[in-house]
């Protein structure tokens, strides 16, 4: 029987993913450092209106990450048909989820005037983000496909085409922000329709190599995705991605109101903002990825039967999850002066964004533990929880202190930044607590699912699920 918990197997699936997350993460990072050629306005209304969107966007994200949740226990479990079923009631649920999102984002434009934020910002984010908006379909859908793959194990395919779709991206910022030949020049309004053509793009890739008659997946039930809804799957996934889909949204709109707390302070302090998320980004998709590996591999185990290799797995991540951002604390604070002029050629906003960068270097790593904590809860179906202490800690302890050291207390964007860093800690240390104490590993969603209970399974399967594995 093969082990799901060796070094091997997380860097072999971690590494494809982190790559994957990077470049999808790298679409706003080169939309924000290409607009900022053009102006510090500019370049703070296209990073605010990205964070704006990803909090729109997030919701139905961390709803689809259910996907993996469903298909990695299925797998585990020696359930190979009910991986492409899961998919199928996953793309229904993107359907459903990108409409919402479309009409959120169409009804946005007052919001940016709203938040106290200068008539520039305002209308150049409006601007960027109605552009990109037109990707929203292949947004969703390629997420749903890319969880069917993660879940399943299949992170290198994921990678070529999401770095694919980055580079398309890259050559069609340069010629429509700033014009080619008979293409005229359309600053963040170009940004925004190359990153919509690019996701559309992706989708397109994901959907023909999934659906190849010869492919890599025919043997995961990929004729089951076009069946008719099956109601009860659909709301045992749903039941489960809820938390997680919330979870997100809630966590995501706290930065978004960090984000417009910095924005009353200046646009040279919202640019600042932006250009050290952009640089932490690189941290947290690594996080992210390394996190999906974990919700990957406690999936497989707890379809297995094995909880403790699941404990296992979620804790080698863990340690892979804590020396990467070792480095990245010791890079943000050993050259941040480097780093941080890379995405602005304002100085200005080079020497305002420079001690963000020592505070990054702290919030990190707590965000490292937060980050594959929550993977690996995931995994094992175990997100309300987490869900509560989001929202208890983001909302009741982040904002109000974030509000106090910025604007009271005259910090600044730098007070934010604190703010956040002893909120992450707090959250951090709160979900690997709850990862340690191994409540989840009674959880058994795959038995629910093969309707064998009526709830949640208290004991270890150790029969249908282990020998559908020796049969698969």
């Amino acid at each position: 029987m093969r082990r799901y918990d060796g070094w091997r197997e997380i860097i072999a699936l971690a590494t494809p993913v982190v790559i994957s997350k990077l470049s999808f993460t790298a679409m706003g990072m080169v939309d924000t450092a290409m607009v900022g050629r053009i102006g510090a306005t500019e370049q703070g209304a296209v990073g605010l209106a990205t964070t704006y969107m990803f909090t729109l966007y997030v919701f139905g994200l961390g709803l689809l990450g259910v996907i993996n949740t469903f298909v990695s226990q299925h797998h585990g479990a020696g359930q190979p048909r009910k991986c492409g079923l899961v998919l199928g009631q996953g793309l229904r649920i993107a359907v459903i989820v990108g409409a919402i999102t479309m009409a959120a984002l169409l009804l946005s434009a007052p919001l940016f005037r709203w938040a106290g934020l200068s008539e520039g910002v305002c209308e150049n984010g409006y601007t960027y983000m109605f552009f990109r908006m037109l990707g929203l379909p292949g947004v969703f859908g390629f997420w749903a496909y890319n969880a069917f793959m993660e879940g399943l194990g299949k992170t290198r395919t994921a990678m070529k085409i999401t770095v694919l779709g980055n580079l398309v991206n890259i050559v069609a910022d340069y010629v429509l922000i700033f014009g080619m030949g008979p293409i005229p020049a359309m600053g963040v309004a170009g940004a925004g329709l190359a990153t919509a053509a690019s996701n559309m793009f992706m989708l397109g890739c994901f959907v023909w190599v999934v659906h190849r008659k010869d492919g890599a997946f025919r043997g995961f039930g990929i004729r089951e995705i076009s069946r008719s809804p099956q109601w009860k799957t659909l709301g045992k996934m749903i039941r489960i991605g809820l938390p997680m889909g919330l979870q997100f949204f809630l966590e995501i709109g706290a930065f978004l109101i960090f984000s417009v707390m910095i924005g009353w302070v200046g646009d040279v302090s919202l640019a600042a903002n932006q250009v050290a998320l952009r640089l932490m980004s690189f941290s947290f998709m690594t996080i992210w990825g390394i996190s999906t590996a974990a919700t990957t591999l406690v999936g497989r185990n707890q379809g297995e039967g094995h909880p403790q290799r699941a404990q296992l797995a979620g804790n080698r991540c863990l340690l892979l999850a804590m020396g990467f951002t070792g480095l990245c604390a010791l890079a943000f604070a050993g050259v941040p002066g480097l780093l941080v002029r890379v995405f602005t050629p304002f100085e200005h906003v080079a020497v305002m964004a420079i001690p963000l960068m020592y505070v990054a270097a702290v919030f990190q790593v707590f965000d490292g533990l937060n980050g594959v904590s929550y993977g690996a809860l995931r995994g094992a179906g175990d997100t309300r929880w987490p869900m509560w202490a989001v929202i208890l800690i983001n909302w009741f302890i982040g904002i109000p202190m974030v509000y106090a050291l910025t604007i009271p207390a005259g910090l600044g964007v730098t007070g934010a930044w604190l703010g956040m860093t002893v909120m992450m800690s707090i959250q951090g240390t709160a979900l690997l607590i709850r990862f340690r104490l191994g409540s989840w590993k009674t959880l058994r969603l795959v038995d629910s699912l093969e309707g064998t209970s009526t709830g949640v399974d208290p004991t270890p399967a150790r029969g249908e699920g282990h020998s559908g594995k020796r049969s698969a």
